[in-house]
């Protein structure tokens, strides 16, 4: 009996830390925000798990508009060129969460994206892919409230996904969109520091 009880009891135990340890939360330091140290999620049959790569903050003049934190399917640290080299690159599972510090209308939330598939593409490339910026801009189509949150998954293959506020879109899938989309937080002209949601793997 006694013996049955100290197995309970470990097994209990193991579960706990187990559990402790998967809800670990990391925070956005100028927001406050809490994002998760990892995610894991599955779809069209496959399962990912993803590792924070890094938080930071968007401002828009001395305002704090969102915390953003961002993951991706890697281990191990890298340069942090490499780091911001493989967050562009189609073929890397990828999540962005945007966690809202104050409310923003959706015409604003629609210019900031249009700008941004504008910004991160040549002429050619938004000719070709304007149906589908416009698909994409029109999933925004309600302010979102301080709180809420945008998640933004990127798969291989240029799969785009989009949950607002927990309401799951329609997938878009082209590469030349995701990239452009994650250019905003991680390209070369970032709206963010985009080291910071590097830092966590960059040596």
């Amino acid at each position: 009996m006694k013996q049955a009880l100290f197995t309970c009891f470990t097994v209990l135990a193991i579960g706990f830390f187990c559990s402790v340890a998967a809800q670990e939360m990391v925070e956005e330091g100028s927001t406050g925000k809490m994002f998760p140290a990892s995610v894991q999620f599955s779809y069209d049959g496959a399962d990912y798990a993803l590792n924070l790569t890094g938080t930071t903050v968007r401002k828009k003049f001395v305002f704090k508009v969102y915390g953003v934190a961002h993951y991706m399917d890697v281990s191990g640290k890298m340069s942090e060129k490499e780091a911001l080299a493989k967050a562009l690159e189609d073929g890397v599972a990828k999540q962005i969460v945007m966690d809202f510090s104050r409310d923003v209308g959706a015409d604003k939330i629609q210019g900031a994206y249009r700008e941004t598939f504008e910004n991160n593409t040549t002429k050619a490339e938004y000719a070709a892919i304007e149906s589908l910026v416009n698909q994409f801009i029109g999933y925004f189509n309600e302010e979102i409230k301080e709180d809420q949150q945008y998640v933004l998954r990127w798969l291989p293959g240029g799969v785009l996904l989009t949950t607002i506020n927990g309401v799951e879109k329609p997938a878009i899938t082209n590469a030349v969109l995701a990239r452009a989309l994650w250019s905003a937080w991680l390209g070369e002209d970032a709206i963010v520091d985009r080291e910071n949601l590097v830092s966590r793997i960059a040596n």
